[in-house]
């Protein structure tokens, strides 16, 4: 089974028996974390956590043990979990990977498995290893892909939050944040802490965003990108030392601001063919990353296609 949105992970969780073994990754690490622990207290009544769940950091265990704890009994009755979390395949002993493979071919009854992929991507277009594990989790349970929600959900989700901190924000706040800060849910979740910290309660201010949250490099050099290519030197080299400040490395602000050139000169050809933002991000491999074509097709008009040309 092959779950690819956070939907049907929902309706399976609400109307389905636990199966064998799940997989979860994705590009939300926040959804991930998230979506683990739902499947595990699904599998395991919190009364029994102690005595029927079992978790293991894959850095710090070896598969033998992770199978040992899949057969140990459970004195208690009920279902038995296990989490496994961040397995890097490609790094895994000869003998440790015969044993995974061996170990997700056949299970035993009334156990479940959950490899949560938190931190370590699943690279299944390099990795035979990974392509392997993929399909023997297809056959025998689920394989759960989370790579995030859209933008007004992720909207939705920060206003969500806000308010369980005794907070509020305004819905073009929220959008704010994300520009400033990526679509990252487990980075904009830990800027909305901030906030709420320092707001105590009430309505969180632009003001309070702008001074607190922490811009990503990408939303940083999109705005020394324009600023070189306004004339604006003085705001230009103020930008560039907010990066340094924050300890980018130089070659990665040029590589981010060659980027934010080329965002920009895409979306003019865009734009004067009348395309949308949605047909810039369906040709080009932005996938995540589609608030620099927003930003970019919001602020094309400004300058000429010749200066973009020169730039990139």
């Amino acid at each position: 089974m092959r779950l690819e949105t956070e939907q049907e992970l929902l309706r399976h969780l609400k109307e389905d028996a636990c199966l064998p073994v799940y997989l979860l990754h994705g590009q939300q690490s926040y959804l991930v974390r998230l979506y683990a622990k739902k499947l595990r207290e699904k599998a395991v009544p919190s009364s029994l956590a102690d005595l029927n769940f079992t978790s293991f950091e894959a850095s710090r265990t070896g598969i033998d043990e992770v199978s040992d704890a899949l057969e140990s009994v459970s004195f208690s009755g009920g279902t038995r979990c296990v989490q496994l979390t961040d397995l890097d395949a490609d790094k895994l002993s000869a003998s440790e990977w015969s044993k995974l493979k061996e170990r997700l071919a056949s299970f035993p009854q009334d156990t479940v498995f959950i490899i949560s992929q938190q931190n370590v991507p699943v690279d299944a277009k390099k990795s035979a290893r990974w392509r392997e594990i993929l399909k023997a989790v297809e056959k025998s349970g689920a394989l759960v892909v989370l790579d995030g929600r859209s933008r007004r959900e992720t909207a939705r989700f920060l206003a969500a939050l806000c308010q369980k901190n005794g907070c509020t924000i305004s819905p073009a706040l929220c959008e704010s944040l994300i520009d400033r800060c990526g679509d990252d849910m487990m980075v904009l979740g830990q800027e909305i802490q901030k906030l709420c910290a320092y707001q105590g309660e009430g309505e969180i201010s632009a003001d309070a965003v702008e001074k607190l949250s922490i811009r990503q490099l990408d939303a940083n050099v999109f705005d020394l990108a324009r600023r070189i290519l306004a004339k604006n030197l003085s705001g230009a080299l103020e930008n560039l030392q907010e990066l340094f400040d924050m300890g980018s490395e130089p070659v990665a602000v040029l590589g981010a601001l060659n980027a934010s050139f080329i965002d920009l000169y895409r979306c003019k050809i865009a734009r004067e063919q009348g395309l949308s933002a949605a047909d810039v991000t369906g040709a080009f491999p932005y996938k995540g990353k589609e608030f620099r074509v927003r930003n970019a097709m919001r602020d094309a008009d400004r300058f000429s296609r010749q200066r973009l040309a020169r730039c990139v």
